[in-house]
């Protein structure tokens, strides 16, 4: 009997380990995902010499480059309020959220444009979201037990005059 339980007790702390060591990996690959796709979009910006997002996104209002970069990386986050412009207070950035980015043209200073790039890295734990949610305080929700990571990056444009 001693073998038995000996035996079923290093099964369980297998499968726990193969557990940990596979969410590690998923979620760690998803986060990878979403700096590659901010590093993309950055590097849209400054080779597209982008000086006024908001002109160049009523001009352009699908971008096919960034919809490669996200159909590359098969990036499925979306925007809460759709695609668009996002509205901030009077006298503040401008920004667009476009296919779950976010750019936001934060400040020019000296005939240099900054843009802020933010994405999105979440983690959902698929059939474990049931399970886990057993033991939530709202039994009721149907919404997954889910996080996400904001990443963010700065793109600089220089005027050239």
């Amino acid at each position: 009997m001693r073998d038995a339980f000996g035996g079923v007790f290093t099964m369980n702390l297998l499968l726990v380990f193969i557990v940990v060591l596979t969410g590690f990996a998923a979620v760690s690959l998803n986060y990878a995902k979403a700096f590659r796709i901010k590093n993309g979009i950055i590097d849209f910006i400054e080779q597209e010499q982008i000086l006024n997002l908001k002109d160049y996104y009523k001009k352009h209002s699908t971008m096919p480059k960034i919809d490669d970069i996200l159909d590359r990386a098969n990036y499925n986050v979306e925007c809460t309020d759709g695609n668009g412009e996002i509205k901030s207070k009077v006298g503040g950035p401008y920004a667009i959220c476009y296919n779950g980015i976010i750019i936001e043209q934060t400040e020019t200073k000296n005939d240099v444009i900054h843009y802020t790039i933010t994405t999105y890295a979440s983690w959902n734990l698929g059939i474990f979201n049931m399970v886990l949610g057993l033991a939530g305080e709202d039994k009721n929700s149907e919404e997954p037990i889910s996080g996400a990571w904001k990443i963010t990056g700065e793109a600089k444009v220089v005027k050239v005059i």
